[in-house]
């Protein structure tokens, strides 16, 4: 039971087979993961035209949300996960149809961008499982516009214990307080860094700038 119960949990981390299927199209669908989205997105300030991308896209139901928000722009997801990919491509088959998405694989650790390309970067939910966390930001600072911003959220904040308990579960995951990812943004080279901390949720966002020129 133990083993079945480990490996249904990893799959939120790198989903595959019958099983990450299944919990890609339970995370598009849940009540949790949506309102985490829509309390992130309501203050994000995304324009009409921008052009953004949503790293560790998942099963693209925030691709979605975002494009929703910028309706002459661009969205693109990407993730390293060929069912999470297969997933979000169908989820997004309309707007990629109509040339406003791409959904790709990849990592953050080594983005297919060039640098400057967007206006927004995302990271929602997925930045626990990133390895070398300074080497991925540099990556998405590069990619960045300047004057662009980078918008992490987590539903997760470092202090409420369940947290801990979700990463034992899971393996390999890292959950981090704001002050912390103000500190990683900081180091990354990204300015005017702000955080909104919701202490009852425990769900945190937090946003840095790559400077204008």
């Amino acid at each position: 039971m133990i083993n079945i119960l480990n490996k249904y949990y990893s799959n939120f981390r790198h989903p595959s087979g019958i099983l990450g299927r299944f919990v890609v199209h339970k995370m598009n669908r849940g009540k949790q993961h949506a309102e985490l989205a829509q309390w992130a997105l309501a203050n994000a300030g995304i324009s009409e035209a921008d052009q953004v991308l949503d790293i560790g896209c998942g099963g693209g139901a925030n691709v979605a949300r975002l494009l929703e928000l910028c309706p002459h722009g661009e969205v693109t997801g990407i993730d390293f996960a060929p069912v999470a990919i297969s997933i979000a491509s169908n989820y997004n088959k309309e707007a990629i149809a109509a040339g406003r998405c791409k959904i790709v694989g990849g990592n953050a650790k080594m983005l297919p961008f060039f640098k400057d390309k967007f206006d927004v970067a995302t990271a929602f939910e997925t930045i626990y499982y990133w390895p070398a966390l300074n080497e991925c930001l540099a990556e998405v600072f590069r990619v960045l516009k300047p004057g662009g911003r980078f918008i992490i959220v987590n539903d997760a904040d470092g202090i409420d214990p369940t947290g801990e308990r979700w990463a034992n579960l899971i393996g390999h995951m890292r959950i981090y307080t704001t002050n912390e990812l103000k500190t990683y943004l900081a180091d990354a080279g990204f300015v005017n860094i702000t955080a909104n901390h919701d202490m009852k949720s425990h769900r945190i966002s937090v946003t840095g700038h790559k400077p204008a020129e």
